[in-house]
């Protein structure tokens, strides 16, 4: 129970660190407009709705990326098929928050939800555990 415990910690953690870390890897390749307050919700719509295609996309791959890594990594350690699951559950409902308290695109609403789910698809696609070990 334990070893679940930790290893959905960890895939939070490490899910957290991929979001943030693309996000502001996003945001310093394709900088918002000068002038705008993110921590104002106005200025934050209006962000979203000037954002280039391209930018609206690298969030929706930082959704996906951080489904991936959380989702392996809580299912690596945790030694459980499901426990990769709830990591890509926490990002489907991040994304859904935000999509609900920012206007987004349809297609963007669309992939809050699809991008998550397909990096779950693939984590269970790949080897839970290590290479095996020759004595």
């Amino acid at each position: 129970m334990l070893r679940t415990v930790l290893g959905i910690v960890a895939g939070v953690l490490l899910a957290f660190a991929v979001l943030m870390g693309l996000e502001m890897a996003g945001h310093a390749a394709m900088p918002p407009p000068a002038g705008l307050d993110p921590a104002d919700p106005e200025d934050l719509k209006q962000m979203v709705a000037s954002a280039s295609l391209a930018a609206k996309a690298w969030v929706v791959f930082a959704w996906f990326a951080a489904a991936l890594a959380g989702g392996w990594l809580a299912r690596r350690l945790s030694r459980k098929d499901w426990a990769g699951w709830v990591i890509v559950g926490l990002i489907v409902l991040g994304g859904v928050a935000n999509i609900l308290m920012i206007p987004h695109p349809l297609w963007m609403q669309i992939a809050a939800v699809a991008a998550p789910l397909l990096g779950g698809w693939i984590v269970t696609r790949l080897p839970a555990s290590g290479p095996a070990r020759v004595s």
